[in-house]
């Protein structure tokens, strides 16, 4: 009886699979990838004046501060003690910038595949410093349509040594 069950519960899991060389459409991406050299990646961060929010992912709040990620760019900072009247004041360039967190007073962002920890505090000539990079730790940031990344753009078909950090349409 268990091996009739077992038998019955593995022909239906098979028959659900979908078989290697189906018929299955492949949506391929309408986009284009923005590829960075590994040694500019690890040199890419840097803090900057102001500018213009643009395509704002994610919100983080921390100590009168308002920091909001900018998809693929970086990270901008919102001085937010005045709640009436916010101050941009600044904004961490971060190419392939996704997701971000903090805890105490390091940010933790991606840096497209890599992870990276910034210290806010500035140093005594206004700096931020990254304290610590840890590389290869994100798989490659994907199409925003959700597509399938061209086999041109694969990991092996591309210049040595690029990573993707952001998609512009075609």
């Amino acid at each position: 009886m268990k091996k009739s069950i077992f038998f019955i519960i593995a022909v239906l899991f098979i028959s659900a699979c979908t078989p290697i060389g189906s018929n299955t459409p492949v949506s391929y991406t309408d986009y284009v990838p923005v590829l960075l050299s590994r040694s500019s990646l690890s040199t890419s961060v840097r803090l900057k004046p102001t500018t213009n929010i643009g395509d704002a992912a994610k919100i983080y709040y921390k100590d009168n501060f308002i920091f909001i990620s900018e998809r693929f760019k970086g990270v901008h900072i919102i001085d937010n003690s005045n709640p009436k009247l916010p101050v941009n004041k600044g904004y961490i360039a971060v190419p392939g910038c996704v997701d971000m967190a903090i805890k105490e007073n390091i940010l933790y962002v991606d840096n497209a595949i890599d992870l990276i920890a910034i210290n806010l505090l500035e140093d005594e000539k206004g700096n931020l410093a990254i304290v610590k990079r840890i590389e290869n730790v994100f798989p490659e940031v994907a199409p925003p349509d959700g597509g399938v990344i061209p086999s041109k753009f694969n990991l092996t078909n591309r210049p040595p040594n690029t990573i993707i950090v952001s998609w512009t349409k075609k």
